[in-house]
């Protein structure tokens, strides 16, 4: 890589993901929509705080929070609603589940990797989520 290269997807996020999903790379698919969707969650905390401060202040500081802490504060502000909020968290903890499942040992008998069908499930979820959110970015 040269010295003023960047790496950039450069894709829709979602798009890119669906693809990285149907080559067979799944941990590229579930990072992209874990990225995107934390993203998302910065650009609402943005738009709310922008409102009142400076937007480079503002952004800044809402890239440093995580996603489960952005989840947090937009849903008690109202930004977000009881389902969405429990829809985000239970991603997250599939995508943990997911990432982390793959460097757990296997033994006999034990766990072998990381199930399809639940990774199927936080990516179908993670697609959804990019929907809503991407709408709700543009409502605001």
């Amino acid at each position: 890589m040269r010295k003023n290269e960047f790496i950039r997807i450069r894709d829709w996020p979602p798009d890119y993901a669906q693809t990285a999903y149907e080559k067979g790379n799944y941990i590229e698919a579930i990072q992209v929509l874990h990225g995107f969707i934390e993203t998302k969650l910065q650009e609402l905390l943005i738009m709310e705080g922008s409102k009142s401060n400076e937007m480079k202040e503002i952004w800044d500081i809402a890239n440093q929070i995580s996603l489960v802490n952005s989840v947090k504060v937009l849903f008690i502000i109202g930004k977000l609603n009881k389902n969405e909020f429990e829809n985000i968290l239970f991603f997250n903890k599939m995508r943990n589940q997911v990432i982390h499942g793959l460097f757990n040992d296997t033994y006999e008998d034990g766990i072998k990797g990381v199930s399809k069908n639940n990774f199927d499930m936080a990516f179908k979820q993670g697609m959804k989520l990019s929907d809503i959110l991407q709408r709700k970015g543009e409502i605001e």
